[in-house]
């Protein structure tokens, strides 16, 4: 089920995406962003490895995610049933399934991202594409792309797969300067994912891109490295309904640094009532830090989320790579989280993996421990 490479052949790897520009090469040794200072986390869990995500057909998600310059490293076989995965995500043991790995650039490591895409079939499912953006259930993934996100969005659009949605900051030319540049954007994947995107300038040839902001809870708005140093992978949100419940757990159990909860945001439109929280998590194996925004809206407070299976459609999991699965698992149970998988800890291709969903119901989380 899980074969991710160690920190040597990561690197070593051609990752063969294109999206790299020369300019930016050039000082891409030399770069990195700063480690987590201002909290030292669980020494149990590297980071944040990969994500997964349920889609009705894999072959037309593939479409969609090499424009944004996503590559293919294990091509979907027929269905067939498999017993790791069943047994990971608590599925009946006869689902049958197709899996697609995908990898992107990172926007702070030369390790790529890596984006497992399921396909089921044969059991109930539901459809979770029509959520709205800040519905609980929903979520977004958000990629750097260089210079303008137009680039990527007229490319989806020739490809008859731009889907860009109805919510306030994308009206009335939302996300568009002057200049005609659009700076940042919302699109959606083919099963409704939302796909924030943010716009890095291009650096002028010699110029060293900006890494020196912080990277730990004491970053603000205004001086926190919010794109990374170069187009890729940057990190994923959760909608929520009590942040700070949510904080303690990914937090205080699985180690990221998150600053304290500040004030809901005030004034009208989406933002209103809003707690954001940036947590830092490296991305495993590297120092690069990446996040998991939690997104606490006014109005989806005390409110319970729907109630999703991994095997219905636009559903997400988010997987966090651990020294000891045993003593982590034990953590995240004790405090409140509910297992998924049937067993327990089980035996995947690659190592040692879990199933979890949060103590609050709204994200699932998959531990795993390669195998050593």
């Amino acid at each position: 089920m899980r074969k991710t490479k160690g920190m040597s052949s990561w690197l070593t790897r051609g990752i063969g995406v294109g999206i790299a520009v020369c300019a930016l090469v050039a000082v891409m040794a030399s770069v990195r962003v700063p480690k987590v200072s201002a909290d030292q986390g669980n020494p149990d869990v590297l980071g944040m490895v990969f994500d997964g995500h349920s889609v009705s057909n894999v072959e037309n998600s593939i479409k969609f995610y090499k424009i944004l310059g996503f590559t293919v490293v294990q091509k979907p076989s027929g269905f067939k049933v498999d017993k790791s995965l069943n047994k990971l995500e608590g599925l009946p043991a006869d689902t049958k399934s197709r899996t697609a790995v995908l990898e992107v650039q990172s926007s702070v490591s030369q390790t790529p991202w890596r984006l497992y895409l399921h396909e089921y079939k044969g059991i109930p499912q539901k459809n979770y594409s029509d959520l709205d953006s800040g519905a609980l259930g929903a979520g977004h993934m958000d990629l750097t792309v260089m210079d303008d996100c137009n680039i990527v969005m007229n490319k989806e659009k020739a490809a008859g797969l731009l889907k860009v949605p109805d919510i306030p900051m994308m009206r009335n030319g939302g996300g568009v300067g002057k200049d005609g540049v659009r700076r940042f954007s919302f699109i959606q994947d083919p099963d409704g994912w939302y796909i924030e995107l943010f716009a890095l300038p291009t650096p002028a040839p010699g110029v060293r891109p900006d890494a020196g902001k912080l990277s730990n809870s004491t970053a603000t708005m205004a001086n926190m490295n919010r794109l990374g140093y170069q187009m890729g992978f940057n990190h994923i949100g959760l909608n929520v309904s009590e942040a700070a419940a949510e904080r303690k757990f990914y937090d205080g159990i699985l180690g990221g640094d998150y600053p304290a909860i500040p004030k809901p945001g005030a004034g009208g439109g989406p933002m209103r009532g809003m707690v954001m929280l940036n947590g830092w998590f490296p991305q495993a194996p590297t120092d690069g830090m990446v996040r998991l925004e939690i997104l606490g809206a006014g109005n989806n407070a005390g409110k319970t989320g729907p109630d999703e299976k991994l095997s219905d459609i636009n559903v997400n999991y988010l997987a966090f790579q651990v020294k000891d699965i045993d003593k982590v698992y034990k953590q995240t149970t004790q405090d409140g989280a509910t297992t998924v998988s049937d067993g327990g800890v089980i035996k995947v291709k690659g190592g040692r993996a879990v199933m979890l969903k949060d103590p609050n119901g709204l994200g699932y989380v998959e531990l795993w421990e390669p195998s050593k």
